[in-house]
């Protein structure tokens, strides 16, 4: 008897245990390739903000430390709280400030690309913003 290439297909797709398993391994492949190419990428880009902005903080985070040490318990926490909303505030400021330098000097950037990746300048305007949107995003642990 020929094989019946209908009948083995049919039976390949019939399989509901071996669809399930393929589309689970395709998921978990494709979400892991997004964690590994862009996710990562965006989390460490915010962590290296997060950090600059940490060890050179805003003046009124300088001034609040200070002022921690003349407070009661709740007022330090209150302190604290501040201290981390003016410190998550100031890396925003200083990521839609890149994002700004960048779109001002947007013809040298595009010259010093790579041609075939590079994008056309009116899609550079919103990739720019884009990447600056999901660097806060990031930062704020929503993606």
């Amino acid at each position: 008897m020929e094989k019946n290439d209908i009948y083995e297909l049919s039976r390949l797709l019939g399989n509901k245990d071996g669809l399930e398993n393929d589309f689970s391994n395709m998921i978990t492949m494709f979400r892991d390739t997004l964690q590994k190419k862009y996710l990562q990428k965006l989390h460490a880009t915010a962590d290296q903000r997060q950090h600059a902005v940490m060890e050179h903080p805003p003046r009124e985070v300088t001034l609040l430390r200070a002022m921690k040490a003349f407070t009661n318990d709740a007022g330090k926490q209150q302190m604290d709280n501040m201290i981390q909303a003016l410190l998550f505030m100031q890396t925003i400021q200083n990521i839609n400030q890149d994002v700004s330098l960048l779109l001002e000097n947007k013809e040298q950037t595009l010259q010093a690309m790579e041609a075939d990746s590079a994008p056309t300048p009116s899609s550079f305007d919103s990739q720019a913003r884009m990447t600056g949107l999901l660097v806060t995003l990031a930062l704020a642990n929503i993606i």
